[in-house]
């Protein structure tokens, strides 16, 4: 018999799905699919509250189909997927009752088929939260990935078939070596559902625990990082709305995946004991390496469309080496890189979005003096850049605070570098955006009209707001949100 919050587990994975077939089969009624798009996560926010209560309960879990012993496709919620599911329904939220409207005022074509494409990925991305094991995480990933492809195809420059084979290429590698992973996996451990403290237990084995951290990154890798460059430099997209639909999707679950595996196959004491035995000096070399050359693209890009690019990729690789470095000294702190990242770059793309929107319909294409005319937006785009320095009372300072921390207490030179360089990247961007907004220059009418039109849309000053509040609440409310997750 179907417990209640089995019950609750199949009504939230349905949720999205059926989103997604009244916006297909219910196009031509546009007041109706406006609605069912606006309640549908409200809905779900409403589900997520009621399943809070059972996330300690025996019967979290179901199992939809089960080959053998250990091999199932099927539903488990802990307080892991919890957690990224509240943050799944934040983004939902954000993007519908910001999306149309920022689409609608830059008159953007194909509008029903980028909101069908969005409300796809949130299905899949639910499906990939509430995997029971990882069989159905990758299962549901592959599905997002191949999303990812038809998505591409249909916003292709034209001509551009080369693309699309080396993308399909990239996309059976990732197959392949998560194919691999899984398999190793359930080799070494005759298992790979979702276990309390890692699969691997107390069993500490430095061969089988590094050729598994291999298999996953490389998976990883050409699932996310390559197939995001090479989507950015081949795809026409007029607005930076649509960016985040492939970049924010992907980095959010790609995240969640890692964490899912580092605290259910290794265990964060078997993770930890892995990265110190290979030695951490190394991976802090591959980081700063890394983080030095995403900077120099970061500092030498142009165009705020390319700065939105390097900047997720430097930021993303940022937020991965600070799992690492909170995951092997402080693994209770591990999920405030993931969420100060994901809510950051939320806040940054908002405004951004704004100011790309202006700029496209404009007559002057110029950025100087924007700040007199999208005050609300330029003055949420100081505040985000101060989060993601760290220097504002937000998530951005709660990181930078245990990281230095950290970084103090094990006296970890290279660690301190990569902040540093980090820190003077993104100082060094903040001031070539922000600079060019306070410089007096006359705008005609009909521009002064168009960014007023923009910035005191209420639309998008409630979202923008509300997104600046959250992460402003972060300071206030962090112990809790460390606490609540209990590592």
């Amino acid at each position: 018999m179907i417990t209640s919050t089995q019950l609750l587990l199949l009504v939230i994975t349905a949720i999205p799905l059926l989103n997604c077939l009244m916006f297909r089969f219910c196009a031509e009624f546009p007041k109706l699919t406006n609605f069912v798009n606006k309640i549908m996560p409200v809905l779900f926010a409403a589900n997520l509250f009621g399943l809070y209560g059972s996330l300690k309960s025996d019967n979290s879990y179901l199992t939809l189909i089960e080959a053998m012993r250990g091999i199932s496709i099927g539903f488990f919620v802990d307080r892991i997927a919890f957690g990224f599911l509240v943050a799944l329904n934040f983004f939902w939220l954000v993007f519908v009752f910001y999306s149309r409207r920022f689409l609608q005022i830059s008159l953007a074509k194909n509008i029903d088929d980028l909101m069908f494409f969005f409300t796809l990925a949130i299905a899949f991305i639910t499906l990939i939260i509430l995997g029971k094991n990882l069989l159905s995480v990758l299962f549901f990933y592959n599905c997002l990935i191949f999303l990812s492809y038809f998505f591409a195809a249909k916003f292709l420059h034209r001509g551009e078939t080369r693309f699309s084979r080396f993308f399909v290429f990239l996309l059976y590698l990732e197959a392949i070596f998560f194919f691999l992973a899984i398999v190793a996996t359930y080799k070494f451990t005759a298992q790979i559902e979702f276990g309390n403290g890692g699969n691997f237990g107390t069993n500490f084995d430095r061969q089988k625990h590094a050729l598994l951290l291999i298999l996953y990154l490389i998976g990883l890798f050409f699932s996310v990082l390559f197939p995001a460059y090479l989507f950015y430099r081949n795809i026409n997209l007029d607005t930076l709305v649509l960016y985040v639909f492939f970049f924010l999707s992907y980095a959010f679950v790609s995240l969640y995946i890692f964490i899912k595996i580092i605290a259910y196959i290794f265990g964060f004491h078997g993770f930890a004991i892995l990265i110190k035995a290979i030695g951490f000096s190394v991976f802090e070399g591959l980081f700063l390496f890394n983080i030095i050359a995403a900077s120099l693209f970061l500092l030498f890009s142009k165009g705020i469309k390319s700065s939105f690019f390097y900047l997720f990729f430097h930021q993303f690789v940022i937020c991965l080496f600070l799992i690492f470095l909170v995951a092997v000294f402080d693994a209770g702190k591990v999920y405030i890189p993931i969420f100060s990242f994901l809510f950051s770059f939320t806040l940054i793309f908002l405004c951004l979005s704004n100011l790309v929107l202006y700029l496209t319909k404009a007559a002057d294409k110029s950025m100087s003096g924007l700040f007199y005319s999208l005050t609300i937006t330029s003055s949420l785009l100081i505040f985000a850049f101060a989060n993601m320095l760290g220097i504002a009372p937000a998530f951005g300072a709660i990181e930078k605070f245990f990281v230095i921390k950290i970084i103090w207490q094990k006296k970890l030179l290279i660690s301190a570098m990569i902040l540093l360089v980090n820190f003077i990247s993104i100082a060094i961007l903040a001031w070539k955006m922000i600079m060019p907004l306070f410089l007096r220059v006359e705008k005609s009418i009909e521009d002064n009209d168009l960014a007023k039109n923009i910035d005191y849309d209420s639309s998008l000053i409630l979202t923008g707001l509300t997104v600046a509040i959250l992460i402003f609440l972060g300071l206030v409310l962090f112990s809790p949100i460390i606490n609540f997750f209990e590592i």
